[in-house]
């Protein structure tokens, strides 16, 4: 059933969706370009203190990328609800 407030919904949903899209695509493109990859030029116990803490670095943006993604994909599916409904 179709409700008074689909019309306005729909919208903020598909601007959602499109934000999220956009964030998600700066936030992949500042992961590949801002976090480097582990060392080469240090040995031991400085090497293994920069590469802990670009792993920490990655594993934090890795872990908002797949928020980001999740977030997409909810909206996504809410969008596709609120269509369905007519």
């Amino acid at each position: 059933m179709t409700l008074p407030t689909d019309a306005t919904l729909l919208a903020a949903l598909e601007t959602q969706y499109r934000r999220l899209t956009e964030l998600l695509q700066r936030l992949e493109y500042a992961r590949a370009t801002l976090v480097p990859p582990p060392a080469t030029f240090w040995i031991g116990a400085a090497r293994l203190a920069y590469d802990s803490g670009i792993d920490a670095m990655a594993g934090t943006v890795d872990g908002a990328v797949l928020a980001m993604r999740s977030a997409i994909q909810f909206t996504a599916s809410a969008v596709a609800e609120v269509s369905a409904r007519g």
